[in-house]
């Protein structure tokens, strides 16, 4: 989107009529304030200033220009955020520049689903005892509305039906999961009286479903949605979107292990609960939550398999360098029994009371039903606990041995004088540079005048082909800027970001806009860049050489023709040398 044009749509948007919409505002002086919806506080640090047309806080700096604040306080790109308010100015955009939302119908055909689903809860006859259930677990109107849950009918076929009436494909039913075919050929739909949570995507975009049944003779609580194009479980946190607000303004996300622990966390006021769909946490998950916060409690539930499953997820959310709490819950219970049990007044008591850093929580579960007059429990306890301050802080060690002796009933010399592995040290910065060759050199160097200007990526896209990369995420990076700039003339950082999977963009955050080169904004010249050119395009023959050399010699006497022309080839094509950059 063009400099020019995302200027216009600032100045045609006054950020005091913008705010208002989601900020309780009162004038000071040329000034209005209210209070930061992006944190918690009680004094008004927020201010708007119709005269310059920007939103800021005080406090954390969070605002900017109408597009920038609306970006953030909707969660949406960049992009998204010029088009919507660009509509509202009466400005016209090309649409040619807008690329199309590659999963368009497959999200409109789960969203007609949910709204099947909603409406069954409401207007059905099982529909109403399943609510009767809801208002048991003390799930109202507005939490049913909040959390959009539905419920399936025990109609073989209703839903198929009613996408079939509405002119969806049958393929798409059976590719995103609503839909399954029998051995005789007819269709069915996949879920069947039970309650249902649609899960969706961090843009907002249902894309799959788990369903509970109420039948106690089931022998499957929970069934989900199969994996598909759009729903990757492992991918996937419940109610991250709808709690992106409340988790950007707590600065603090609380992960429960259940949906009914978001529920009546919510419903108790708690709005920022997130769950892993009852699946054991992975790294996406823990990269999913860094993108929103840094901070983040594990709320699971309080007998030994929530123990357990909070032990493991600890050392997946500390890779991503997340600040961690557990809240250990007395009495054995989950979130939501712990609620209706003793209120929402006490449930926010505990996070005073009952939260626990990392190492408290570990050294307290290692020692749980462990006999210390035994020989194989003490050992085992004693292997834990220096094991999770094998790469602590000194202070931290000192804490922990001291505690492990007192235990223990030995001296602290005897644990001190135990000999654990070194914490490795971060190479310095120089030494860092020297262990990337030129030729990756090279290649970050390429990205960074692709991601300035259009005109240096058009010339990169026709001297080098993807295969040239040696780093498959930066070979994938270059390919995304290439199509980026066939929808845009101009390519804008943070909206570019939004585009790209978690991977890639932890790559391009952490490597490559780190990079002192991007940093002091040098720009490169075409000779330059032709140079940076030639220089990947030599590695990319060398390795090709070493390739047909390999597969030659593998040949024996009957080497195929083709290969050693193609050899003969690559070595003429390596005697061009690139002069030294």
């Amino acid at each position: 989107m063009e400099e020019k044009l995302i200027q216009e749509i600032n100045e045609k948007t006054p950020i005091l009529d913008l705010v208002s919409e989601f900020v309780s505002l009162s004038k000071r002086g040329k000034n209005y304030m209210g209070l930061c919806p992006f944190h918690q506080e009680k004094t008004p640090s927020f201010s708007v200033s119709p005269e310059k047309n920007i939103a800021k806080c005080m406090s954390c700096g969070e605002g900017g220009t109408p597009i920038n604040f609306y970006r953030k306080i909707k969660n949406i790109s960049f992009e998204e955020a010029a088009q919507e308010l660009a509509q509202r100015a009466g400005i016209q955009i090309k649409q040619v520049n807008v690329k199309k939302e590659p999963f368009e119908k497959e999200f409109k055909l789960m969203e007609e689903v949910t709204n099947f689903y909603q409406f069954n809860l409401k207007h059905s006859e099982k529909g109403h005892d399943v609510l009767d259930y809801l208002v048991k677990r003390e799930v109202n109107d507005k939490l049913i509305d909040h959390f959009r849950l539905g419920y399936a009918p025990p109609f073989g076929n209703t839903l198929y039906q009613l996408l079939k009436d509405k002119g969806y494909e049958t393929t798409d039913m059976i590719k995103l999961g609503v839909v399954k075919q029998s051995d005789d050929g007819s269709y069915y739909d996949l879920f069947s009286d039970r309650l249902i949570f649609p899960i969706t995507n961090p843009k907002g975009n249902v894309v799959g479903f788990s369903g509970r049944t109420l039948n106690k003779n089931e022998n499957a609580k929970y069934i989900n949605s199969p994996e598909s194009v759009i729903f990757k479980k492992g991918s996937l946190l419940y109610h991250l979107f709808e709690a992106s607000s409340a988790i950007r303004k707590s600065k603090q996300a609380i992960l429960y292990e259940g949906f009914f622990d978001v529920i009546s966390s919510f419903g108790a006021g708690i709005e920022n609960g997130i769950a892993s769909m009852g699946t054991a946490l992975t790294k996406d998950h823990a990269k999913l939550i860094k993108n929103m916060t840094s901070s983040l409690v594990i709320a699971y539930d309080g007998d030994s398999a929530g123990l357990k499953a909070s032990e493991q997820a600890i050392s997946i959310l500390e890779k991503e360098g997340l600040k961690i709490e557990v809240l250990t819950i007395p009495e054995k219970m989950d979130p939501d029994d712990f609620i209706k049990a003793y209120g929402p007044e006490q449930y926010e008591n505990l996070f005073a009371e009952f939260l626990k850093d990392p190492y408290q929580f570990r050294y307290a579960y290692y020692k749980m039903g462990k006999n210390l007059q035994n020989a194989n429990d003490i050992q085992a306890f004693k292997l834990n606990v220096m094991k999770m301050i094998e790469y602590a802080d000194i202070s931290i060690r000192a804490i922990y041995i001291k505690k492990l002796a007192d235990d223990l009933g030995i001296p602290i010399e005897e644990l001190s004088q135990t000999k654990t592995k070194p914490q490795p040290k971060p190479l310095p910065k120089s030494d860092r540079k020297m262990m990337i060759d030129r030729h990756t050199r090279a290649e970050y160097y390429l990205i960074f005048a692709m991601l300035r200007d259009k005109k240096h990526a058009k010339t990169i896209q026709k001297q080098l082909k993807r295969t040239d990369f040696a780093d498959h995420v930066a070979s994938s990076i270059r390919s995304k800027i290439v199509d980026y700039y066939d929808d845009h003339e101009f390519l804008v950082l943070e909206d570019f970001l939004d585009t790209l999977p978690q991977e890639e963009r932890a790559f391009l955050e952490d490597i490559i806009l780190n990079d002192w080169f991007w940093k002091i904004k040098v720009e490169m010249q075409d000779i330059e860049i032709l140079d940076y050119a030639k220089l990947v395009k030599e590695a990319s023959l060398k390795r090709r050489l070493q390739y047909l050399n390999e597969k030659i010699k593998l040949s024996g006497d009957h080497p195929k023709e083709k290969d050693l022309n193609e050899r003969d080839q690559v070595i003429k094509d390596l005697k061009h040398k690139p002069r030294e950059v």
